[in-house]
Formats: C-alpha cells, sequence, structure tokens
C-alpha cells in the first residue's frame, strides 16, 4: 500500500464543483484512483473523515508514515504510468507549478480531457509532471 494524501484529495474533490462537466468527470476519476491505488476504499476514507479520531491526552501522535520506495506523487503507486489526464491534474495541483506553466495548462484543458493532445503537448505534459511533481 502507498502513501495517501487526504490533502490532495480533498482539492481535487473539490474541482467536482467545477461548471466544465469534462473538468468534473477527470476530477472524479482521479480521486477514484487515488482511492483505490492507495489500496482503500471509499468507505474508509469517508469513515475516517466523518468519525472523529479518539485520542488519549496521554498518546503520543501517530509518527508519519515514511514514503516507499517506488511510490510516486499524492501517494499514487508507480506500477503504472499516468494518464495524460491524471498527469495534467497532478500539474495544475502541484504547488510547485508556476502560475504561468497553469494558465498555459488552462488552455490545453478541453483537447487533454478529450484525448486530443499532440504529440508534442503530450511530451511537454510529460517533461512538466517531472519537473512540477516528481522532480
Amino acid at each position: 500500500m502507498s502513501t495517501f494524501n487526504r490533502n490532495t484529495l480533498v482539492k481535487v474533490l473539490e474541482i467536482l464543483d467545477s461548471s466544465h462537466a469534462q473538468e468534473a468527470l477527470a476530477a472524479a476519476k482521479l480521486a477514484s484512483a487515488m482511492v483505490r491505488e492507495a489500496g482503500l476504499t471509499w468507505d474508509q476514507i469517508i469513515d475516517d473523515a466523518v468519525l472523529p479520531r479518539v485520542t488519549s491526552p496521554s498518546s503520543a501522535p501517530a509518527p508519519v508514515p515514511a514514503r516507499q520506495p517506488g511510490s510516486g506523487p499524492f501517494g499514487y503507486r508507480r506500477e503504472r504510468e499516468l494518464s495524460p489526464h491524471e498527469q495534467f491534474f497532478m500539474v495544475l495541483l502541484s504547488p510547485r507549478t508556476p502560475v504561468d506553466v497553469k494558465r498555459k495548462l488552462r488552455a490545453w484543458e478541453g483537447r487533454v480531457l478529450d484525448g486530443e493532445i499532440t504529440p508534442q503537448e503530450s511530451a511537454d505534459l510529460q517533461f512538466m509532471y517531472q519537473s512540477f511533481v516528481v522532480g
């Protein structure tokens, strides 16, 4: 099981409110993939998020799990290559991505979600993913 970043899932789920149906659909697919690849179920995610965590005053906080070798960014496993739309949203959500790059990506959004990006744009997206998410 890879590490799981709940804050990233929340950011992805906030995109579900988008007025662009394709963007909301891509966000839903990305959120579902994040949960599945972390080895979790939606019941576990919701139970952990809704039910209060009971801690005793004397208990120490649980240690944060170390990033396991081979695990990818945002809790993704490295067993497969990410699709262009997954890379697209990860680049958009990354705090390391400059604002001007995010603006450029917004112009690509419809074509990425429809799977109509050019081979050069796909290579550029891969480079941005490696630079701003993985690197």
